[in-house]
């Protein structure tokens, strides 16, 4: 996994935690002695499952719902943080249909080799998709607090739930609302 949800990661646990709740969690990780996260590093998961679990604790929180309150936060930091990359994109719809050439981009611009999480939509039934996610990592609350904060980014409601899994993959059934008028990235620089 990449530095930068790690960072991220940090941003959030201070954000809601406070100054220096970030060195507890760590601590209570066990990861206080590890080298700190930068942006293209590499780290393993399990590093993000632990600090999830020690922030959790601490808030009074089930990780879960942890992590998808990050997912939900990391969402529009990550998109102030690369405004380009969301150029043209007028709604959620065609966000997620990008998503997967977004991540790709984003992350192999920091390595190369590596091997990101993958992201397909196919279409239902009018404003009805399938968002197919594929992963190792097996992040599902990760995904839900990402649509969440996709939502809010956009200022309408995405409706979703994971419908299916099959070991570290999942499928969601999302159901867009409308759009409104003048909502969309513009709104958020």
């Amino acid at each position: 996994m990449k530095g930068t949800i790690f960072i991220l990661f940090e941003d959030f646990v201070t954000a809601e935690l406070g100054d220096h709740a970030f060195d507890d969690v760590l601590a209570s990780a066990g990861l206080a002695d590890a080298e700190p996260f930068v942006g293209p590093g590499t780290y393993p998961v399990d590093h993000l499952r632990a600090l999830v679990a020690a922030a959790g604790e601490r808030a009074g929180q089930p990780a879960d719902e942890l992590l998808r309150a990050f997912g939900r936060y990391a969402f529009p930091a990550w998109a102030r943080s690369a405004p380009t990359l969301l150029d043209g994109v007028v709604g959620p719809r065609q966000l997620l249909e990008q998503l997967d050439s977004m991540v790709e981009v984003e992350v192999r611009k920091l390595d190369p080799d590596a091997r990101p999480a993958r992201f397909t939509v196919l279409a239902v039934a009018g404003d009805e998709l399938l968002l197919e996610y594929e992963s190792p990592a097996g992040l599902f609350p990760l995904v839900s607090g990402i649509l969440d904060g996709i939502g809010d980014w956009f200022g309408t409601g995405i409706d979703h739930r994971l419908v299916s899994t099959q070991g570290t993959n999942g499928t969601y059934l999302i159901t867009l609302a409308a759009t409104p008028a003048g909502a969309g990235a513009a709104t958020h620089g």
